[in-house]
């Protein structure tokens, strides 16, 4: 099914007057009558603000998704309201929303709510996409653009669906001290090690760099006791100076492609115990899946 075939002109607002992700919500449930009457409405939006509590339904570059599955509702609807100047995000502070896409969907339709989201994430992935839908005129053009892109509301959630862009990446040449100040300044605690074409040779963690400030050996003691004695990292401030990426990271990642089914990254997060794993396509780095995504972008759809 194609996206396009969601939306109808009556829920595609251009322009609206309106200052705040909670009034331009308002003004697209109003569009949904008669599936929705004025009661179901309130009972959506109550949802939607309870949501926004917990996660921000801001994704980035100026969309958002804030979506809900609303008990006695019997068909996917979708809406969208653009805007070329912007209005307040709310969460995260100081952020601008130019295309907001509204979600709903019976309360028992998980797997139909995880899809129109992946499908709205692949429309909205490129720039070029995104300035065209804001800056069309009327919502029979954004229609047609929506139309003309292709991107259709597929059956298997996959992990290109759920990775995002490495924060950064590091290089096996890289000083430890300068790749230590990359993943301080990262929201992850482990960034990708890639070479100058992009090919993925592993990852450095804090895992990683905290090993190097341990005792040989320690994890194979029955007693611990003696560690007291032991000057803390000295280790680690001993070779700092000389340690590179390469001497420390790590090449046992977990990896998959593009299309692998989202069950099955999860199941290999899992059973491995990772925070992370990383799309590749041809040897090359192209996004990450967080074990901790999987739980606000499935769980807590």
């Amino acid at each position: 099914m194609k996206l396009s075939a969601l939306l109808n002109e009556e829920h595609v607002l251009v322009a609206p007057p309106v200052e705040s992700k909670e009034e331009a919500t308002k003004q697209l449930l109003a569009t949904f009558e008669p599936d929705l009457d004025l009661a179901a409405r309130e009972r959506a939006f109550k949802q939607l603000l309870e949501r926004e509590k917990r996660i921000t339904s801001y994704i980035d570059h100026g969309v958002a998704i804030p979506h809900a599955k609303v008990e006695g509702l019997t068909r996917v609807l979708v809406g969208l309201v653009t805007s070329n100047e912007g209005f307040n995000a709310q969460d995260p502070p100081g952020a601008t929303i130019h295309l907001l896409f509204l979600i709903l969907t019976p309360h028992e339709k998980n797997t139909l709510m995880l899809q129109a989201l992946a499908a709205v994430a692949r429309l909205c992935h490129t720039k070029e996409m995104r300035e065209t839908l804001r800056r069309a005129k009327t919502p029979a053009r954004i229609i047609k653009q929506i139309e003309d892109s292709g991107i259709d509301v597929k059956s298997t959630i996959t992990a290109a669906d759920m990775m995002v862009p490495a924060p950064a990446t590091l290089q096996p040449k890289m000083p430890l001290n300068e790749a230590i100040g990359k993943i301080i300044a990262s929201p992850d605690d482990g960034l990708p090690v890639t070479d100058d074409q992009g090919k993925l040779l592993g990852e450095l963690s804090s895992i990683e760099i905290l090993a190097i400030g341990l005792p040989k050996y320690v994890d194979l003691l029955k007693d611990d006791s003696f560690l007291s004695q032991f000057e803390p990292f000295e280790n680690y401030f001993q070779r700092e100076k000389q340690l590179t990426v390469r001497d420390v990271m790590t090449r046992e990642i977990l990896t998959a492609e593009e299309d692998a089914p989202i069950i099955k990254v999860t199941n290999m997060l899992v059973s491995g115990r990772r925070p992370r794993l990383y799309i590749v396509h041809d040897g090359k780095l192209h996004g990450v899946v967080y074990r901790r995504d999987l739980l606000s972008r499935v769980l807590q759809v």
